[in-house]
């Protein structure tokens, strides 16, 4: 005969915790609810502990700002570097040499010719470089996680810039511009590092903490650059020796900058691609290639559009160096003003811009900065293509000419990727915003070379930047094609 055990209170059994169940996935993994048999009460875990999102986002910004400032210290000081090698090393057997004779073999018949054409080339180089290898750092970011790769990636600059301090030969200079191009992944890795620790709501913000930061570098570096070119070290006032030249000391400010960056990143920078996210993180990663396969012919149009743009937009800004210089003589010091100038006219635009998209709504905005911009790449275009015959107005045109076309880019970039994400379904933005960002970095191959070859071809400005306007035509007209997007209809 059985007997029924008396039923007995069992409080390690009242201790027991219900299992977990998943609830979401944030920005740092998923989240788990738990709850408590006895005594009903309920606690959120997450996989991996979430990262100060305010904290994490200063960091990307001075990460990028950093990298930005050192990348584009460089730029004012192309015309005077280049001839500095042409005219110093201009022998055969050496690479400068070679590429004389091919200049020369197309038609260069003067010194600022060449540098024109060289100036470029070497920009065509490091972006092409930057396209090639952008995914390929972003691919392996999300394998071994973003920190490691920002590590890496800044070593390399930071290697290639103290070379250049050293570079006394012009093979040198070109190899430090190839090593930047190859380590141009950090602008992707932040980006991507951004929205690890943002959620779609907040993705927007995350952006443009990069976006500023980018805007923001290009200002300054060039200001920096232009100012540090008139100092140089002391053993140069008796002749060069280790490898020291005259753009030494901006290449140590580079050096620094980077160095710098990278003991910000090895101290302070937290990893924000927690492992259990790694698994799921190597899908193929979007390109400008893939811009057929949008479902959204708007999307394809913007993104179209935004292509050309940027070729115009990068091929007037490799060539305002050498314009200056040809027009003005300016010196790396005056290109400094002038950079300043321009980026003060881009964050202005920047701050009315929200103004208008409210009244105007995003797509109209981006009209009317392109038309802004025809008109300027216009105006620059009619001043005189010489210095003999630009008279006392010409430096006033040129400053106005390129001032609208700053205040219209400040316009424009935002509100293209504004306007792909308000075309884009939520599980289709990330892939479209990559998309839009690749079509500006193959821009950036396009622009240069095409306009370093027109001026070098045609001797003249007029070309570059009358090419410049007629390319807003079709820009403007896919634009002004485009549907109001649903959100905006609503709220009008």
């Amino acid at each position: 005969m059985a007997w029924a055990m008396p039923a007995r209170s069992n409080r390690r059994a009242d201790r027991r915790i219900a299992p977990c169940s998943a609830i979401s996935a944030g920005p740092q993994g998923r989240s788990f609810v738990c709850g408590s048999r006895r005594h009903g009460h309920f606690h959120r875990m997450s996989a991996s502990p979430p990262l100060p999102q305010r904290r994490v986002l200063g960091l990307i910004f001075l990460t990028v700002f950093m990298d930005i400032i050192g990348f584009s210290i460089v730029i004012p000081l192309f015309p005077h570097l280049l001839d500095y090698y042409i005219t110093t090393e201009g022998a055969e057997g050496t690479l400068i040499g070679a590429l004389n004779s091919a200049a020369e073999w197309m038609g260069g018949d003067t010194v600022f010719k060449k540098t024109v054409l060289f100036g470029g080339l070497l920009s065509t180089l490091y972006s092409l470089l930057q396209f090639v290898f952008s995914p390929l750092w972003g691919a392996l970011s999300d394998r071994i996680g973003r920190r490691r790769v920002l590590v890496l990636t800044l070593a390399g600059n930071a290697l290639s810039y103290l070379v250049w301090i050293f570079a006394a030969q012009f093979w040198v200079v070109v190899l430090t511009r190839l090593v930047c191009g190859m380590m141009a992944g950090n602008i992707a890795v932040a980006s991507a590092a951004a929205a690890d620790v943002t959620d779609e709501k907040d993705r927007t913000k995350g952006m443009a903490v990069v976006g500023i930061a980018i805007g923001l570098g290009f200002v300054f570096g060039p200001v920096i650059g232009g100012l540090a070119s008139s100092v140089q070290f002391p053993d140069l006032a008796h002749g060069v020796s280790f490898g020291l030249n005259p753009f030494s000391v901006p290449a140590l400010i580079a050096a620094s900058m980077a160095i710098m960056n990278f003991i910000l990143v090895v101290k302070f920078f937290p990893e924000t691609l927690a492992p259990e996210r790694r698994a799921n993180a190597d899908a193929k990663r979007p390109s400008v290639f893939d811009l057929a396969t949008v479902r959204s012919s708007a999307v394809r149009r913007t993104s179209f559009a935004n292509l050309v743009y940027q070729v115009a937009f990068t091929g007037m800004e490799n060539t305002i160096v050498f314009l200056t210089f040809a027009l003005f003589v300016y010196s790396p010091r005056d290109n400094a003003w002038l950079f300043l100038f321009n980026g003060a006219c881009m964050i202005l635009a920047q701050g009315l811009a929200r103004q208008l998209v409210r009244r105007l709504g995003q797509r109209k905005v981006i009209m009317l900065g392109m038309t802004i911009a025809a008109v300027a790449f216009f105006v620059v275009a009619l001043i005189p293509p010489t210095r003999a015959l630009a008279g006392d107005g010409a430096e006033t045109t040129f400053y106005l000419g390129l001032g609208l076309i700053s205040f219209a880019t400040g316009l424009i970039l935002p509100s293209v990727s504004a306007l792909v994400s308000l075309y884009s379904d939520a599980s289709e933005q990330g892939r479209n915003l990559g998309i839009l960002r690749s079509a500006g970095s193959l821009a950036r191959v396009i622009g240069p070379v095409t306009a370093a070859l027109l001026y070098f071809h045609f001797g003249s400005h007029f070309w570059v930047y009358i090419g410049g306007a007629l390319l807003m035509l079709p820009a403007i007209w896919v634009v002004r094609g485009l549907p109001e997007p649903e959100s905006e209809r609503l709220k009008a």
